[in-house]
């Protein structure tokens, strides 16, 4: 398993295309409609201008971990998993690794949307503040991570990126991370207080509170991260026989 975790993250140095799509959009959107945001209002219990840092950061993150479905989709049509499954390599361990390969493609996005909070709109946090939200937005992006591997270990290449767009661009709208949910309607609320992106977001915005995340939420996470690891290691092993 280290040998191919050091394999995978060579693999990843090489490629920085996907650092600077993660990294230079939500820098830029944030800096233009940060400045919308008065330093008076209150977002999801913080300063606007923190908030949607977060969410922003959240958002690079997210599109930097989903997009490990494409690339393994591709893997798939080179053949590259068929060597991979003759392998001591039990599947657990081939998805684990990946998975967490992927998380820190999302690490650059809450580094440089974090930067340019503090620069542009004076996000005051403490040293602590600012390690603990870097670090709970890279552990808590593994199910975006999870759900890239089951969309590419499951599709095909040209479905897999259609579907991977779908599904980044519907959770990062509906939970939260690009526009405030306080500014949906009721019902849509109620269902991106249950998504995982929403769920993601608030981890961020609960630490630079100073709070603990809340059980409801963590429990939420949780589930999605199991639900899209038992998909992906499925996917995994239907490739893997040939199915």
């Amino acid at each position: 398993m280290r040998a191919y975790l050091r394999f995978e993250l060579r693999r990843l140095v090489r490629d920085p295309r996907l650092m600077l799509f993660s990294v230079l959009g939500p820098v830029l959107t944030y800096l233009i409609f940060s400045g919308f945001a008065g330093g008076g209002d209150q977002l999801e219990g913080v300063d606007a201008p923190a908030a949607l840092m977060v969410g922003l950061a959240g958002y690079g993150a997210v599109a930097g971990v989903l997009s490990v479905g494409s690339s393994v989709a591709q893997e798939r049509a080179v053949g590259w998993l068929h060597q991979l499954r003759v392998t001591p390599l039990p599947p657990w361990q081939a998805v684990a690794t990946k998975a967490l390969v992927s998380t820190l493609t999302g690490v650059p996005s809450v580094v440089a949307v974090g930067i340019a909070g503090r620069l542009q709109q004076h996000v005051q946090l403490d040293a602590a503040r600012w390690i603990a939200l870097l670090l709970l937005l890279w552990a808590g992006s593994v199910p975006f991570a999870l759900l890239g591997l089951a969309i590419g270990y499951g599709l095909a290449p040209q479905l897999a990126q259609v579907v991977n767009f779908l599904a980044f661009l519907g959770l990062s709208v509906l939970g939260g991370l690009l526009l405030p949910v306080t500014y949906l309607p009721a019902a849509m609320r109620h269902l991106a207080h249950a998504l995982p992106t929403y769920r993601y977001a608030e981890l961020g915005w609960r630490s630079i509170a100073g709070l603990a995340p809340t059980p409801s939420g963590l429990g939420l996470l949780l589930a999605w991260t199991l639900l899209f690891a038992a998909v992906a290691a499925w996917a995994y092993r239907r490739v893997a026989v040939g199915r």
